[in-house]
Formats: structure tokens, sequence, C-alpha cells
């Protein structure tokens, strides 16, 4: 069996309801812009929630807009929300291949920032595959045998399988911010750190903020 990271953007109105809620295996849910009522907790502009199997989503007076990352068999289907005031579009879908994923295997499942993003990286890997979305600014990402992306508009994404080396690229002024969904080992639980730099080290700064982790089992 293999399985799917895939990307969701949500748009949500005001007093609306996901009908009759949304499943899936394992879900990262964050909430881009307003506050949504996600499993009965209310979460916040700029906060996350991981879910497992089923949700039910609504949402109050400022209606919210949703970035759903989902890591689900590969023959699941479409988890698109449906309800009134509601549109569901999936952005992005990659077969996890940096490891063997298989039912009962564990995994770390994390959702991280990287804030103001400025200048060039060398070229380096990760220790875990994600897709990333841009939250603002730009950032040029390139690789000779993973995928390339140049991301300017918020919500454009991209995939790094972590195990082909890449760099990235922020224009002087135009610092970028952007998540990532990342599987990693559950060994890392207790270690943010996944970077390894690969030949000689670029000039980029930038911050690291934490959202959420879970270790999670396949089935």
């Amino acid at each position: 069996m293999s399985y799917l990271l895939k990307f969701y953007q949500d748009g949500l109105e005001p007093e609306s309801e996901v009908v009759p809620g949304v499943e899936a295996q394992h879900s990262i849910i964050y909430v881009c812009k307003g506050s949504a009522c996600i499993s009965r907790n209310i979460i916040e502009e700029d906060t996350a929630v991981y879910v497992e199997d089923f949700a039910t989503i609504n949402t109050g007076s400022t209606g919210a807009k949703l970035w759903r990352w989902e890591l689900i068999p590969e023959n699941d289907p479409l988890h698109l929300l449906k309800g009134k005031g509601i549109t569901s579009i999936l952005k992005m879908s990659r077969k996890v291949k940096m490891f063997e994923l298989v039912p009962t295997s564990k995994w770390l499942f994390r959702l991280d920032c990287i804030a103001n993003h400025e200048g060039a990286t060398g070229f380096h890997s990760h220790l875990g595959s994600g897709i990333r979305c841009l939250v603002k600014g730009q950032i040029r990402v390139f690789s000779n045998k993973g995928e390339c992306s140049d991301n300017n508009l918020p919500g454009d994404v991209w995939f790094e399988e972590g195990a082909y080396p890449v760099a990235s690229t922020s224009d002087p002024g135009n610092k970028a911010t952007f998540l990532r969904a990342m599987i990693l080992p559950p060994e890392f639980e207790k270690n943010p750190n996944t970077l390894i730099i690969i030949g000689k080290d670029g000039t980029v700064k930038s911050k690291h903020k934490d959202y959420i982790q879970k270790v999670i089992t396949l089935r």
C-alpha cells in the first residue's frame, strides 16, 4: 500500500458548516484567516490542530480560510469539504517515496514555519518529505533531481522530497514566510532540526516557529 500527502485550501463563509464533516486518516488543519470550530474546539487564526479519522468543522461570524494537509492511503477518495458557503480545492498530492510507509508503521507528522527567509541557501536536503505553502513574500526552489518552483503568491505550494538536494532563494527586500508539513521518523519528535547542508553553505537568514506535531500510526 502506498500513502499520499495531500494539501487542500478551503474557504468557509460566516455561519457555515461542513456536512457531514471530513474524514481522513491523519490531518493537520491550519487556520490561515478567521477562526473555525474544529471538533468542538475553537481554532484561531495562525493556529493549527491535528485531527485523526474525522472532524466536524463550522464557522461563526468571521468565516475562515483553512489550509489542510492529509496523510492517507493512495486509494482513499478525494476529501473536499462540502456545505453551503464552502469552497474546497485540492492544490497538491504527492506520494511519499523517501520512506517505506506501511500499515502499523509510526511517523512524525509536523507543521512548522520558516519566517522572514532572506537570501540564498546552499544546496541542502531534509530528513523528511513535505509540502510547503507560501504565507507571504517570494521564494524560488531549485533542484537537479527533485521538483523546482517559483512561488510568489500567498497559497503557492511546492513539494520537497527531502532526499534530493535543493537550493532556495528569496530576493532582497522580499522575505518569504512559509509553512512546512513534513513526514519524519518519530525520533525527531524532540529535534526540530532536519537540515543537512551539502557542500557550501549559503547566506540565508530566517526564523523558525513550531505549530504542531504528532506521532501517528498508519493503518
